[in-house]
């Protein structure tokens, strides 16, 4: 049945293919070229946040220590910067405590008075390499100006003549919200971040400060950390702060009273001025033994602050902490390779493109659920140390699913006005008048429904139609297939296509008909009457001999709809039962039945339809047998010598089976005497002879009938 193109769902599913097919090819080549521009870097970088926010502060490693320049202490020994002699009382009351190594998150650029000077270069020099300066880098020079060449700040040059170990602390990476996220192992004098790869080999080049600090803490040269995570650069997983809270606690009088929670920072923070005055209890000399110690300014307004997940203004000693936590313990955040990230959004188009397939309450639950997998996916990831970029596939499978499914809507929409211009072209008019009645019935979208098909094929055809002219010939054709058509259309069957002298019709679709196998099985015994009664009425003398038909009954689950393409559709049945039912057709030749119909076929019929057991049999394609019968006409319609006849060919069947050879022979014989012809039976009486001379294997399947033709 070929339907008018307008309004078909498998147009509307060709259109919603094509423009999904190529919108989702653009908009994936879109995203793509974007994340290679790090256009969603921004996003990513807060969603990033976001997770540091979900996961909350950790505890940073117990050996790194920082001694804080805070508002208190300045207060109580003086305001910002302190004499250099401070410092040198602040390590004399630190190695005893036995701290390892003391970086300097300050930096001494310029001399001060001759005698504060002294004071820290004794200091320094008596420490050796456990006390780590820092320095700047600087860009506002002009080597910058003509080559792009930062200049790098060490301390005066009495305190550099002496000091073993210095650290450079600029944060090389700001991001452009102000925050740091990455930190550099090496510095190279070059400014150009695109040669970032190169510091490492750059002459002139210093370790930053935290990695100069962890570098002496264990005693290994700086180059083997670079070995060691296997790139100039980490991205810093922050251990992050508990902010101060209030919590109402209830009274007994029914009120609340309020109580604060204390902050705590990720690091142990102990402020300068309890070291200078010797304030500090049992627990933190415990830590600071063979620890690590940073000192750097936290006091509000120090210009060395940064915005993090955790607070807008971090101090940026504590990224020094950081880095160190990190490198220390292997527990920096790792970014996936690039084609992951790109195979991931190829990934989250195709899956965007497939959801859209489904109806829209599934579609849009897959949605919901790709993406809550997606967020949780990157929140396990981050969890394990490894960053995907978030923003890049979620982007695609977001664009992806809503321009698809809004196109998808729009055409709906669309097929729901023409719908009712096209169902009257797919069936009789008998069945259009019950689908005009109840519109509800039509239902010509792809579904599975138990159904019966039927396959007609004029034996010899080929031979008939070389031997007569194409006039005749049509004229032959029309007659014999209206009328064999006719006897489906009476018993409720819908004629789904010609095929040449080929008939292909099924039941139980568009409408339901309850005794579809029933129905079917009538209407082939009926097209057995009416090719005899063509035979004796129809008059061609260039007919070279009279035709017969075959025909395949089969029953089961298949599915149903619009199939074809953009230009011509076909309302049609799918599926491996139909195959079978084809198969069935052809297998009448190796019998030499005349109407093939299956177990599950026969099942509702056999009250209606004399029968009888053809055998089991294995078709092309199949594994498993299945029992085929022959229809030989309406209850009660045999001739007296056919019934006698039926009685003997069950009871030979049967003796066969039960491998009883040469009693099954004999009934076939009497059989054979009466109808000469029939071919059930000497099929049947051939394997009786052959078996009685060699029987057959001991096996389940001895019976079965393998059809190696289609």
């Amino acid at each position: 049945m070929t339907p008018p193109k307008p309004a078909t769902k498998e147009e509307k599913k060709r259109k919603v293919s094509v423009f999904a097919k190529r919108f989702t090819i653009g908009f994936t080549l879109i995203v793509l070229v974007a994340q290679f521009f790090m256009l969603f870097e921004r996003f990513d970088n807060a969603w990033i946040d976001q997770l540091y926010r979900w996961r909350g502060m950790e505890q940073g490693d117990a050996r790194i220590t920082v001694v804080t320049i805070d508002d208190t202490s300045l207060k109580k020994v003086g305001s910002y910067p302190w004499p250099r002699g401070v410092y040198r009382t602040l390590l004399k009351e630190l190695w005893p405590l036995g701290v390892k190594v003391v970086g300097f998150d300050i930096m001494f650029l310029d001399p001060s008075t001759p005698a504060e000077d002294q004071a820290l270069i004794q200091a320094v020099q008596e420490a050796g390499e456990k006390v780590v300066l820092g320095g700047p880098v600087q860009s506002d020079t002009e080597e910058w100006r003509q080559k792009t060449l930062w200049t790098f700040g060490f301390p005066f040059e009495r305190l550099r003549k002496v000091v073993k170990s210095f650290g450079l602390v600029t944060q090389a990476y700001i991001d452009p919200d102000g925050s740091v996220r990455v930190v550099p192992l090496m510095m190279g004098r070059s400014g150009d971040q695109q040669l970032r790869d190169t510091w490492v080999s750059d002459p002139e080049r210093q370790a930053t400060f935290g990695h100069k600090v962890l570098s002496v803490f264990e005693g290994k040269s700086p180059e083997d950390y670079v070995a060691l995570v296997g790139a100039n650069q980490i991205r810093l997983n922050l251990r992050g702060n508990r902010p101060e809270t209030i919590e109402l606690i209830p009274q007994d009088d029914g009120t609340l009273k309020p109580h604060v929670v204390p902050g705590k920072e990720g690091f142990a923070m102990i402020p300068a001025w309890r070291v200078l005055e010797r304030q500090l209890n049992a627990a933190e000399k415990v830590q600071l033994k063979g620890g690590i110690v940073l000192v750097g300014s936290t006091a509000s307004g120090a210009f060395d602050h940064f915005p993090t997940a955790f607070d807008g203004s971090t101090p940026g000693v504590l990224f020094h902490a950081n880095f160190i936590d990190n490198v220390l313990n292997r527990r920096y955040l790792r970014s996936v390779p690039t084609w992951v990230v790109f195979l991931l959004i190829i990934l989250s188009a195709v899956l965007g493109n497939r959801i859209v397939r489904l109806n829209a309450l599934l579609a849009g639950g897959a949605f919901v659920a790709l993406m809550a997998g997606w967020v949780g996916a990157c929140h396990y990831a981050f969890l394990k140390l490894y960053v995907l970029e978030f923003w890049g596939p979620a982007v695609t499978l977001l664009g992806v699913f809503l321009a698809l499914i809004v196109h998808k809507a729009m055409l709906e929409n669309q097929q729901k006005r023409e719908v009712r211009q096209m169902f009257g072209q797919y069936v009789a008019p008998e069945v259009v008048d019950i689908l005009v009645k109840d519109p509800d019935k039509l239902q010509l979208g792809g579904q599975k429904r138990d159904m019966t098909m039927f396959f007609l094929d004029i034996a010899h055809f080929t031979t008939i139609s070389e031997k007569m002219t194409p006039e005749n010939l049509i004229q032959f054709l029309n007659v014999y297939l209206s009328a064999l058509t006719d006897d489906i259309l009476r018993n409720n069957g819908v004629v789904d296509k010609y095929i040449g002298d080929c008939i292909m019709a099924f039941w139980n679709a568009p409408i339901d008909e309850p005794e579809h196998r029933k129905k079917a099985c009538l209407a082939a015994v009926d097209c057995l009457n009416t090719i005899q009664r063509l035979n004796r009425e129809y008059v061609d003398p260039t007919i070279p001999e009279r035709p017969a038909v075959r025909i395949g009954l089969n029953s089961g689950e298949v599915v149903v709809g619009n199939t074809g393409s953009a230009r011509k559709l076909a309302y049609t049945v799918l599926g491996d039962d139909v195959n079978l039912a084809s198969r069935l057709e052809g297998a009448n030749k190796f019998f030499g039945s005349t109407v093939m119909a299956s177990d599950d076929t026969l099942a509702q019929a056999k009250d209606f339809v004399e029968s009888r057991f053809l055998g089991r049999v294995r078709v092309v394609g199949k594994a498993i047998p299945i029992g085929v019968h022959e229809l030989l006409g309406r209850k009660g319609s045999l001739s007296k010598e056919w019934s006698e006849t039926l009685v003997l060919y069950n009871a030979g069947v049967e003796k066969f089976l039960k491998r009883q050879f040469e009693p099954a022979k004999g009934d076939f014989q009497k059989i054979l005497a009466m109808l000469p012809e029939d071919k059930p039976s000497k099929l049947y009486m051939s394997l009786c002879e052959d078996y009685i001379t060699i029987p057959p294997p001991e096996r389940e399947d001895w019976a079965v009938f393998n059809l190696t033709s289609k």
